[in-house]
This record gives C-alpha cells, sequence and structure tokens, in this order.
C-alpha cells in the first residue's frame, strides 16, 4: 500500500480580507494553548464521480476562509494574527488501493500517510499554516480527507464548524452558512500582552515529551457503554455521562495495572472541558478559538474507597466548579500563577502521573458532508513521531461511525497502557482496533 503525493498548493480566501480586519487578537486561553496541529481524518465511500469534485471544493475552500480570514494568516507575535491572505496548504494525494481493504484491517501507523504534517508535535508558531488540508482519491473512488490545524487557534469544536461550513459551500448551501463569532471568546478572555514566556513554556512542558508514542484505538459499542454507566451510578450521580463512565473505568485499569506493576501511583486526570455551554449566557459553536479549560482531578488506586462509582463523582463534581462565575475569573492573574506553580509542582513529583482526556463527541464530525455521504469513519491519527511529540497519556473519545459506539484513541508506550492491551477486564468491554463496516 502507498500514498503518493500528486499535487500541493495554497488556496487563498476568494475575496481580500479587509484592512480594517487584518488584525486578529487571540484569546488569553490561545495564548497559553500549545502550538500543534490538531489531526483528523474523514473517510468516504466510493464515488465513481469524486474527481470531478476536487476543483469545486477548492473553490468552496477559497470561500469559506474568507469567513474564516484568520486562517488564512500567520501569526506576528505572541498574542496576534496577521490576515495576510497567504492562504492554508491544499495537498491532492492518491492512493493505489481500495478503501475497503484498508477499512478492513486498519493500519494505524498508516494513518498519517493520509495527513498533510505531522499531528500533535510542538512547532514554532511563527510563519507557520494554520491549516493543512489534503484529499486522498483511493483506486475505487473513495475518498479520504487529512486535517490539521493549529490548536493554538482552534479547538476541535471550532475545527468541525469550520469543516462543516467548508462542506455546506461545497454542496450549494452557502446561504445556511455557520458564520464564525470571532469576538465573544476575546471579550471574555483578553490576550495578556505581559504573559511571562516562563507560564507559556511550562504549559508546553506540561504537554510536551521527546519520545515516541504508538497510537492504539479502542472501540466500546453500545451495550459496553450502557454496562459501565450502570457500573458508574451512585445515589449522587444515579446517571452518569457516557464519558464520565469511560473516563471513570479507564482510569480504574490503569490504576490496576500500575498496582500490578508495583509502581502505584496518584493519577492527576485532566479532562478539557468546553466552555461554551458553560458561560452565561451560553455562546454557540459557532464561537471561534480555544473555549477549553483543564478540570483536574486526583485517583489514587491505593485507596480501597475509590471505586468506579467514587469515581464517577469526583469526575462530576470537578466538572462542576466549572461555573459560569468561576469562569469569568479564570483570565484573571491569580489564577494563571496558581496554575503555573501547580504545573511546576507536577513536573518535580515523582509520585504523581498525568493522563489527559479530551471528548470529540458531540460535534457534528459525522455531518461533515460534501455531498457524497457523510464519512464512513473519522480517524484521529497514526503513532507520534520521535521528536517533540504531544505528552504520551493522550486519551481521545470519538464518536463511532454508528454514532451509538465510542472510539477511544490512546497514545502512549508506558507499561501500564502494554499491560491495559491485555487487561482481561478491560477488554471484556474495549474491543481493540475493530475493523470498519462500510455497508
Amino acid at each position: 500500500m502507498d500514498v503518493k503525493v500528486i499535487s500541493n498548493e495554497s488556496i487563498k480566501p476568494c475575496i481580500p480580507t479587509p484592512q480594517h480586519f487584518r488584525n486578529y487578537k487571540i484569546s488569553f486561553i490561545d495564548q497559553f494553548t500549545p502550538c500543534s496541529y490538531i489531526p483528523v481524518i474523514f473517510f468516504y465511500n466510493a464515488n465513481n464521480d469524486v474527481d470531478h469534485e476536487l476543483k469545486p471544493m477548492q473553490v468552496a475552500l477559497a470561500e469559506t476562509l474568507s469567513y474564516y480570514y484568520p486562517l488564512a494568516g500567520r501569526f506576528k507575535d505572541v498574542y496576534s494574527i496577521e490576515c495576510s491572505d497567504e492562504g492554508v496548504v491544499y495537498v491532492e494525494a492518491q492512493a493505489n488501493f481500495n478503501l475497503s481493504k484498508f477499512l478492513q484491517n486498519p493500519d494505524i501507523p498508516f494513518l498519517n500517510k493520509f495527513l498533510p504534517f505531522k499531528g500533535n508535535c510542538l512547532e514554532p508558531s511563527y510563519n507557520q499554516p494554520l491549516v493543512a488540508l489534503q484529499t486522498t482519491t483511493f483506486e475505487c473512488g473513495g475518498m479520504a480527507i487529512g486535517v490539521c490545524m493549529l490548536h493554538k487557534v482552534v479547538d476541535a469544536s471550532t475545527m468541525s464548524v469550520f469543516l462543516k461550513t467548508w462542506a455546506k459551500i461545497s454542496r450549494g448551501e452557502g446561504d445556511k452558512t455557520l458564520h464564525p463569532d470571532f469576538t465573544s471568546a476575546i471579550s471574555l478572555f483578553p490576550p495578556i500582552e505581559s504573559l511571562p514566556t516562563k507560564f507559556i513554556t511550562d504549559f508546553d512542558n506540561f504537554y510536551f515529551q521527546g519520545s515516541k508514542s504508538p497510537m492504539k484505538r479502542f472501540l466500546f459499542d453500545s451495550k459496553s457503554i450502557k454496562a459501565l454507566k450502570a457500573n458508574t451510578s451512585s445515589e449522587t450521580v444515579p446517571f452518569p455521562s457516557k464519558i464520565e463512565a469511560l473516563t471513570a473505568f479507564i482510569c480504574k485499569r490503569i490504576g490496576a495495572a500500575l498496582i500490578a506493576n508495583d509502581v502505584p501511583k496518584t493519577l492527576m486526570i485532566t479532562h478539557a472541558a468546553n466552555l461554551r455551554p458553560r458561560v452565561e449566557p451560553p455562546l454557540p459553536q459557532k464561537t471561534f478559538g480555544n473555549l477549553l479549560w483543564l478540570a483536574f482531578a486526583f485517583y489514587d488506586p491505593l485507596d480501597a474507597n475509590n471505586d468506579l462509582p467514587d469515581l464517577g463523582i469526583m469526575l462530576r463534581d470537578v466538572f462542576a466548579q466549572l461555573t459560569a462565575e468561576n469562569i469569568k475569573d479564570i483570565d484573571s492573574e491569580c489564577v494563571f500563577e496558581s496554575l503555573s506553580e501547580v504545573l511546576e509542582s507536577l513536573s518535580t513529583n515523582e509520585n504523581i502521573k498525568t493522563y489527559r482526556f479530551t471528548s470529540w463527541c458531540n460535534i457534528g464530525l459525522y455531518d461533515v458532508n460534501f455531498g457524497w455521504g457523510k464519512p464512513v469513519w473519522v480517524a484521529h491519527m497514526g503513532d507520534l513521531p520521535a521528536a517533540n511529540v504531544r505528552s504520551k497519556q493522550q486519551f481521545v473519545f470519538i464518536e463511532s461511525a454508528c454514532r451509538e459506539g465510542i472510539e477511544l484513541w490512546v497514545a502512549s508506550d508506558d507499561e501500564e497502557i502494554r499491560v491495559l492491551e491485555k487487561d482481561a477486564e478491560f477488554l471484556a468491554y474495549a474491543n481493540p482496533n475493530p475493523s470498519i463496516c462500510i455497508n
């Protein structure tokens, strides 16, 4: 199997950005968000006319960028983008095999062939394209669209809205376009021009390490999720969410693996919480930028009282602390100073190990329809390369193709994750890298 790049060009907005929109300031949350590309790959079933759709997709992309003009610019300093219309990277490639062959036995490391850039690797912010896209056509006529968007500008929610807008314009539904809201995030979290460099460095060190991390994929089907929700239920939290139940279960099994290896550590569990529905009044999904904040929880696997229901209560409690009132204080100097102290202390505490969770569920990734149907599979990426990788212990939840199950993508080569892969209790609920049905 091989993927060959046949063209590489820059797509610019179809309408030049007006001079008074040429300077876009990022928010405080954007400022300390790591400068790495969020990778995601959409696979579409066979369509004999797909080659004829490529040019209209480029035209639609240029129109989409006229709405999302900051994405065609470049960073000029630590708190602003010059909306210079330099464009986004657009790559066309061809695969010498059928899509069905690949989906029958998904080769996780091979997924990176469908991406235009390295995903989840620390990058310099200056002069970097903010978006890179790659279309790969298969011999059968199917297509993969690989997306890399700079996390310092967008979160997964903004990425999804951008892609759905591109898809709608490609279908000729520009009048239904989700126009972005560029003002709310900056209004709530204005940039701090005096933000210490050390604070940004501490966050980069929190996320990144310099060792290779194999990517692993597991599927929790609807039956497994239902059972785990029931097992996590308690009087305090009678109806845990899917993500709460899965996170609690995964952390419980990781804790068991650490104990089995005779290296018990306290788990620091972080979850990237979407702030849009939590502020007052709530913000729509089209609100542009990073509207995320980390919820922290600590779990001691040696504490016999910490069973699944207790983990579910703990997770619910940390999410509940992100109230509209507390969110107002996020950009205050005391908050980021105390957060910096926490990150620094964690880097020197060998008794605590961090596991980072994020959910891409319910943001409409399977609604990215360019006119030949919804994707048959939405994938994350392959193995993380050895240099400057996103920190290991990264757990990403993505809806399954049937929309009833949830896929877990794990980037880690640590011993407890290798134990997890052989853990009978974990595997009773999690199916390792199953085939994708496209019928």
